[in-house]
Parts: C-alpha cells; sequence; structure tokens
C-alpha cells in the first residue's frame, strides 16, 4: 500500500497509528469541560469566602492543596471572572481643542543621525491649526539659546501667544526661556512628566516631519537635511488639507482662527489665582504639582479658548457616553 501511495512505510505506520488511536475517541466527540462542575463551584465558593481577594495564581496553589486539580491560572480566571468587581471605573479620556489661532503654541525637539552625526530640529506650532510658527535646525543637541532664538524670532514675526506648551525638557525651563516668556507676558505650561499625551498634537507632528523628510530622502530628493526639512514644513503648513481642519491647510485654518484675545496681564492675574485655589483645595502631592497646569487649563475654558470635544476612550458603554 505505501508503494502505491508513493510514501515510505513509516509514514504509512504513523498514519494507521493516527487512525487509531482517533477511533479510540471517536465515541466521546466534543471538547470536555477542563473544569468538573463540582470542582468549579468549590472555587467559586472559596474565591467570595475570602471576599475576592485570593487571584488566579492563588487559587492555582490552593486547588493543589485540596486536591482538586492543576489547571494553569487563566483556566482559573475564566471560572471566577464573573464574580470580580472594580472598585474604581477607569478614567474617561477627554479631548480638548483650542478654539482659536495664537492662544497656544506648543514646542518640541526631533534627532536626525547622519553619518554618526547627530542633528536636531527645535519646531514650534499653533495648538489650534497646527500651523508650524517657525524651526530652526542646529547641530548635535540643541540648546537653550538654539531654542530662544527661534522663539522670538517666531514672536516678532507672529506675535507671542498667550500660553507656551511643552515638556520638562531643560531646554525649555531655562533662564533665558524664562527672561523671553516673562518679556512677551507669556503663560508656561509644562506637560506631565513622562505623559507625552498630553502633547500629542506636537508628538503626531514630529512623526509627520519625520516621516516626510524620510520618504524625499529614499527617493534621493534634495540634497541636504535642511533642504528636505524646509520641503517637508513647507508641505505641512502650505500644501497638505487636513480632515481635522475640515479639509484646510493649516495656513488657511491659522488665518481664520485669529480673533481677540484677553489682555495678557489680567490673564496671568486670573491664573495665579485660580493657582491657589487649585492648591488649597489639593489632597495630593500630584494635585499641587499639577495645579499650574489645571488652573491654565480652567481660565481658558473660562473664557471660551478651550473646549472639551468630550470621551476618546474606546469604552463604548452606555453609562459613559457622551453627546
Amino acid at each position: 500500500m505505501a508503494e502505491v501511495l508513493q510514501i515510505t512505510p513509516a509514514a504509512l505506520t504513523r498514519w494507521q497509528r493516527r487512525q487509531a488511536d482517533s477511533n479510540e475517541v471517536a465515541g466521546d466527540r466534543g471538547r470536555p469541560q477542563a473544569v468538573p462542575p463540582a470542582a468549579r463551584e468549590r472555587i467559586r465558593g472559596c474565591y467570595e469566602a475570602h471576599f475576592g481577594q485570593w487571584g488566579p495564581r492563588v487559587m492555582r496553589e490552593w486547588c493543589l492543596r485540596e486536591g482538586l486539580g492543576d489547571w494553569c491560572a487563566a483556566t482559573i480566571d475564566q471560572v471566577i471572572a464573573d464574580l470580580k468587581t472594580s472598585d474604581t471605573k477607569p478614567k474617561a479620556k477627554r479631548r480638548y481643542e483650542v478654539t482659536r489661532s495664537d492662544v497656544m503654541w506648543s514646542e518640541d525637539g526631533a534627532g536626525f543621525r547622519r553619518r554618526r552625526r547627530k542633528r536636531e530640529l527645535v519646531v514650534a506650532h499653533d495648538e489650534h491649526a497646527r500651523y508650524k510658527v517657525g524651526h530652526r535646525l542646529v547641530p548635535g543637541p540643541a540648546q537653550e539659546h538654539d531654542v530662544v532664538t527661534y522663539l522670538e524670532a517666531a514672536f516678532e514675526k507672529y506675535g507671542a501667544p498667550l500660553v507656551m506648551k511643552h515638556d520638562g525638557g531643560k531646554i525649555f525651563h531655562g533662564d533665558q526661556m524664562q527672561a523671553l516668556l516673562d518679556k512677551w507676558q507669556v503663560l508656561d505650561l509644562t506637560g506631565p512628566a513622562y505623559w507625552p499625551p498630553y502633547n500629542g498634537k506636537k508628538e503626531r507632528s514630529i512623526r509627520d516631519i519625520k516621516s516626510y523628510e524620510r520618504a524625499m530622502r529614499r527617493r534621493g530628493v534634495g540634497r541636504t537635511l535642511g533642504e528636505r526639512l524646509d520641503a517637508t514644513i513647507k508641505d505641512l503648513n502650505e500644501d497638505r488639507p487636513r480632515p481635522m481642519l475640515g479639509g484646510r491647510t493649516a495656513r488657511e485654518a491659522y488665518e481664520a482662527g485669529k480673533g481677540p484675545l484677553p489682555d495678557r496681564a489680567e490673564l496671568r492675574k486670573e491664573v495665579e489665582r485660580e493657582q491657589i485655589r487649585l492648591t488649597s483645595l489639593a489632597t495630593c502631592r500630584r494635585q499641587v504639582r499639577g495645579a499650574r497646569r489645571r488652573a491654565i487649563e480652567v481660565v481658558l475654558s473660562r473664557h471660551g479658548l478651550l473646549r472639551e470635544l468630550g470621551d476618546v476612550s474606546r469604552d463604548f458603554s452606555s453609562d459613559r457616553r457622551t453627546d
């Protein structure tokens, strides 16, 4: 038979053995229950008897001690899944949108390494329109004076924003930087430590810049890194229609979004009063550290310059739905 089927005798023997094994269990078709009903009831009773404080791995060891069976923690977790209760609901993720141009700018840096040499691009954009108001490519890691130089040029060209947002990088918090912001009466907004999504638009902007520059380089367009970055900024500012901006380019949205802004001195005083109020109500050190940031958000929302768009989490349950 093996010769007719053009296979080796050993392969035929293995196939016959498998057929014999399958015939022995053919009368009991279907996947058997992993945990018998009696053991399932004891596991659930033990879990409730200990107020839900024994996890699946602890329950596995208990099953071994009681001689119930040797099941993995994942299997036991399925047995007690409907008995678990969450003490706290996860906090809904919110999205905020700046409603007018020149209310808030954000800045960050992006590193580029060519032939073992690093160059860094520091760039700022308007949070309302995603319009790149200024950028500078510097050799090596950027220093504080590089940030001050390109920001001052942007302030003189477009006017200073009410708020400048950035992360906790050292180059954004030196004496020169603080002197520049005080000179133009710009509020300093620092994002939470280790939380890049707070500056999400800027992070996405950096990703777009790197992606476009990399695509140009692979196609041999642009002789230098500076030329490619200038072309990239032009595409993002002048040419690319943005779905989030209703199909407009960043420049069109920036120009259309200009309007009257609150008095800077009064806005600063209002933020300081709100910060004092939030600090007095703080119940932990984290709230004290975030009082300044939260005060700026509250005051901008009060003036209609910062709008909450609702819950953008992926939890679609009805009790967290927002209209």
